[in-house]
């Protein structure tokens, strides 16, 4: 009987009582899953756990949001310089400005969309100085990408010595051929 008491003592020792926690993830991949209401209402992270934001050859720009619209295909950018970079004037000062000329370019390169309009960011040959130490957000407004274009690029200039350029290659965002086709998982 003692034997058969402390057994049932160590079950329940060894028996959680908590409660199992509401919507807790299995695993740190069910966070970024696109049905979740967080990724509708607030900009996805960079670096983008779901990939789609695009790789840029200036270190100082971050593509943060994509988004289209019924008109527009609309980025979502921010430019300021990185504190911990090793070759970083972090005090001083840069001019930014847009090239209204960019496009953003189908990733086959058959296709071309204009830039429309921009916030944020004055269009060449307008500039704003900065401090490095602000970071600028700033919207840029293309034509609509056609349907069936998912994977794009973002061409504003040849960078030089002189002056770098805001280039993001690798962009993609779900825009099926076929509006009736259900997005893919």
């Amino acid at each position: 009987m003692k034997a058969f008491v402390a057994l049932i003592l160590l079950a329940s020792a060894c028996t959680s009582h908590r409660p199992p926690a509401v919507n807790a993830p299995a695993d740190g991949a069910e966070y970024y899953l696109p049905n979740q209401p967080l990724v509708v209402s607030q900009p996805r992270l960079y670096p983008d756990p779901q990939g789609g934001l695009g790789h840029s050859q200036d270190p100082d720009i971050r593509v943060t949001d994509i988004r289209l619209t019924a008109s527009y295909t609309v980025l979502y950018l921010t430019f300021g310089k990185d504190r911990t970079e090793r070759n970083n004037n972090y005090f001083g000062s840069s001019s930014i400005s847009f090239n209204p000329k960019a496009v953003l370019a189908s990733s086959d390169g058959k296709k071309t969309y204009a830039l429309i309009k921009s916030e944020g960011i004055p269009t060449s040959p307008e500039s704003r100085d900065i401090k490095n130490d602000e970071k600028v957000p700033f919207v840029l407004y293309f034509e609509r990408l056609d349907k069936g274009v998912e994977s794009f690029d973002l061409f504003e200039c040849k960078s030089d010595n002189e002056s770098s350029c805001f280039n993001v290659s690798g962009m993609t965002i779900q825009n099926p051929a076929d509006s009736t086709s259900p997005p893919p998982r």
